[in-house]
């Protein structure tokens, strides 16, 4: 079975999500509803992808927890160095400490790799999002036509069975998404 990947580019953030939602009143329970994956490409390329890719649902953010060892490092180093400004320095120190321990922390977290990945970060521009769909070309037609007008700008191609292949491995290794309420 042949497979297109396909990504619509949106130029904000929330872009794919609100043309999502817009298209999904007007299509009912089109197949292809129950494939896409949104993505999110925030600043310093990182991404956030959720959604059903490659028949796996994904909640994947490669972004970094920023409460950590080196936010509470920072934090003291900062109260440290503020003390010597008195109260208002003590203050100020604690928060700017923490804020850089914050970033420092966030930072040690590796970017997602693999072709998935490659392609989002080939065709999706920072400060932008996407849906992503992983499908037979007939459901990729679909949505592509579904979504004329929402201001997408289309990235398409047919895969290789070797290129599935790789992504529907990459798919599974993914982490698996964190369960939702009960």
């Amino acid at each position: 079975m042949s497979l297109d990947l396909a990504l619509l580019v949106y130029p904000h953030p929330e872009g794919a999500e609100r043309a999502f939602a817009r298209v999904r009143e007007r299509v009912g329970d089109a197949p292809w509803l129950h494939e896409v994956a949104f993505v999110e490409r925030h600043r310093k390329g990182r991404i956030a992808i959720r959604g059903t890719f490659a028949g796996h649902y994904l909640d994947v953010e490669d972004e970094g927890d920023l409460i950590g060892r080196d936010t509470a490092i920072g934090s003291l180093t900062g109260a440290i160095v503020g003390v010597v400004f008195g109260p208002p320095g003590f203050a100020v120190g604690l928060v700017a400490g923490g804020a850089v321990g914050g970033l420092i922390q966030g930072a040690h977290v590796p970017e997602g790799h693999g072709e998935l990945f490659d392609e989002i970060r080939a065709h999706v521009p920072e400060g932008s999002s996407a849906l992503v769909l992983l499908a037979a070309p007939a459901h990729v037609d679909a949505m592509v036509q579904a979504c004329e007008g929402t201001g997408g700008r289309l990235f398409r191609r047919a895969l290789s069975p070797e290129a599935v292949v790789a992504l529907e491995a990459a798919v599974a290794a993914a982490p698996p998404a964190a369960p939702g309420p009960s």
